[in-house]
């Protein structure tokens, strides 16, 4: 028992010299420190950012949408570089060699490379994307079998906004093939079909002549020029095809479909022009 006693004795005082006053003050100072540190790194970031928006907006060749493609890239940098040197700084808090941290991960970096190429392929492809201007931030794209907009542009993924609302995040290095709707101008395109009972050239007169009619009265928004009637693409099994081809504003091509469709199926009724729909035809013979 005095053993016993004398042990737990030994082991407080041992445990004493290391939980002494001057060890938890020093704790609490460099404790302290790295919340300084990381809050100075907080301040720094928002400074840097608003600097490098300030720049990028006074930059008159740049586009709204460029201009915010290369500000979301920027602040992923900034960020990324400010808290690697943040994390330094602790270290260095703490008595860690800092250059030897830097060459050990240096070498270790190396070592991952060759585990972690896809990454390496997301961030090459990432400065490809952005160097050649493939796509911007607010673009309507069609990639990876997805279609919406671009919500941001990173070195490692692309964030898209389908029209269902779902966020897709894709790595940029499985990009192989994008399809920008937001280059210059869209187009709509529209079938119309017309039974086979009606007169196609007479059809055709007043498709022309409400879409005309639609587009000088700027009926239909979004407009770059009046609508054409390309004439016939398809006899199928119960109707005859009519293509209709507008060119539109960026963005508006489905909204002006939605709008020939309403026009024509009101003229449509107007004229007494039958829309056919399916129908079964059975012929009955009389047998004696």
């Amino acid at each position: 028992m005095e053993e016993t006693i004398t042990d737990v004795f030994s082991f407080s005082n041992e445990l004493g010299k290391y939980i002494s006053i001057e060890n938890v003050i020093s704790l609490l100072i460099k404790l302290g420190l790295c919340a300084a540190v990381l809050v100075i790194a907080v301040i720094i970031i928002k400074i840097l950012n608003k600097c490098v928006k300030k720049l990028i907006y006074s930059q008159k060749g740049f586009s709204e949408r460029k201009s915010m493609t290369l500000l979301t890239v920027c602040k992923s940098i900034i960020r990324y570089v400010v808290y690697f040197f943040a994390i330094c700084q602790i270290l260095s808090v703490f008595g860690v060699n800092v250059m030897s941290f830097i060459a050990v991960a240096g070498v270790g970096s190396i070592a991952i490379a060759f585990g972690a190429q896809s990454l390496v392929q997301d961030i090459i492809t990432g400065m490809f994307i952005l160097a050649e201007d493939q796509f911007a931030v607010g673009d309507v794209i069609s990639l990876d079998g997805f279609t919406g907009t671009v919500e941001g542009i990173g070195i490692r993924s692309t964030k898209l906004r389908s029209t269902d609302g779902n966020l897709h995040i894709i790595p940029n290095g499985q990009i192989k093939i994008v399809t920008n709707m937001s280059k210059g101008f869209n187009r709509a395109v529209v079938d119309i079909s017309v039974a086979y009972e009606e007169d196609i050239d007479n059809v055709i007169y007043v498709m022309k002549n409400e879409l005309t009619s639609a587009f000088q009265n700027n009926i239909i928004s979004g407009l770059l020029k009046s609508p054409e009637v390309l004439g016939v693409v398809d006899l199928a099994d119960s109707a005859v095809i009519i293509r209709i081809s507008a060119d539109s504003a960026i963005g508006e091509n489905w909204a002006i479909e939605r709008e020939i469709r309403r026009l024509i199926k009101k003229r449509f009724d107007k004229e007494g022009i039958s829309i056919p729909y399916p129908q079964v035809v059975i012929h009955k013979s009389d047998e004696n």
